[in-house]
């Protein structure tokens, strides 16, 4: 008997120590860095910051914040994709950056495989806005006026193959009017055309309109969720403006790589959820135009999925190539 003892004490010991090592991956070890794959600045640089500031309070670990801008967002989120997956490394993204970038881009990963969601944080509607020496006031009016010539109308957008590019080509199939449709490398060189006069109007995310619709620099037709958007609670939805069914919502969310540990997975994204619930946080979200969503992990992918399916069909009607 006595002989067995120490092949008992080892084998508890063994347990012991399996058991620490297997607790010891559900919760962070080192530093954390979340990266925006955009340049600084906006809703996105917003959103990883407040992250980083309740992910560091609740985990005691410092979070660094690191902006590797570039295609889309693809070169940034490439970093992450191939970074190890011990729940040091995340990445902000994004409904284009995820479910429409594999659409559009010639890549040399899959996000929608090769990341794993930790949340979708916040909705951002798009919205629609016209210059104003613009004539059309509403729907039915710029639907009248596109009717005319397929370039009566101009309309800027952010870069080919975007979410607010797809989002315009619903928009006129919604309304049954070709507009010229110009695509912008970024949204900030679309306004600045809008605002000169040189298009008539375009499409972009509540967040970085609301401050030029509110000082009445240009003029907001609709927005593109199903519920008003809190930044702009005088603008009428889609389906409010008469199309009926019209709803493209971008979203913002944190991804990790591949084979992160679940359990760390589904800790980081309750400490969000519980973190963003903060009144403070919650006022800077409504100012810009950030819906909360806080899904789970398994919810986030579903939800990549189905934008995946709905963008796809719109690509291949609009015979979008590879960039």
């Amino acid at each position: 008997m006595k002989t067995r003892i120490p092949g008992i004490c080892a084998t508890l010991v063994l347990s012991h120590l399996l058991g620490f090592a297997a607790m010891a991956q559900t919760v962070p070890t080192k530093p954390i860095t979340i990266v925006v794959p955009y340049g600084p600045g906006g809703a996105s640089d917003t959103l990883a910051r407040l992250s980083a500031d309740i992910l560091h309070k609740d985990f005691g670990q410092p979070v660094i914040v690191e902006y590797k801008p570039g295609a889309g967002g693809t070169t940034g989120l490439e970093y992450v994709a191939r970074a190890a997956p011990d729940g040091s490394t995340l990445g902000l993204t994004a409904s284009g950056s995820i479910s429409i970038n594999p659409l559009v881009y010639k890549m040399r990963y899959n996000p929608m495989v090769d990341l794993a969601p930790v949340t979708i944080l916040t909705d951002v509607a798009f919205v629609y806005v016209v210059g104003n020496d613009f004539k059309a006031r509403n729907v039915e009016e710029f639907k009248a006026l596109a009717r005319r010539a397929p370039d009566a109308v101009s309309s800027g957008n952010a870069g080919s193959g975007s979410q607010a590019h797809l989002t315009q080509v619903m928009f006129a199939n919604a309304i049954g009017a070709k507009f010229n449709i110009v695509s912008y490398k970024g949204s900030s060189a679309s306004l600045n055309d809008l605002l000169g006069g040189h298009i008539d109007s375009m499409i972009d995310n509540t967040a970085v309109q609301a401050p030029y619709i509110k000082a009445g620099k240009v003029k907001a037709l609709f927005v593109t969720s199903e519920k008003r958007s809190p930044a702009l609670p005088d603008v009428p939805t889609a389906q409010e403006a008469g199309m009926p069914g019209f709803s493209s919502v971008a979203w913002f969310g944190l991804g990790a790589p591949k084979g992160t540990p679940p359990e760390l997975l589904a800790k980081y994204q309750a400490a969000l959820a519980k973190g963003f619930q903060d009144p403070e946080i919650r006022k800077q979200l409504d100012i810009l135009g950030l819906m909360p969503a806080f899904t789970t992990p398994a919810e986030s992918m579903a939800r990549q999925k189905a934008d995946y399916e709905k963008f796809s069909a719109l690509v291949k009607q609009m015979d979008l190539k590879l960039q």
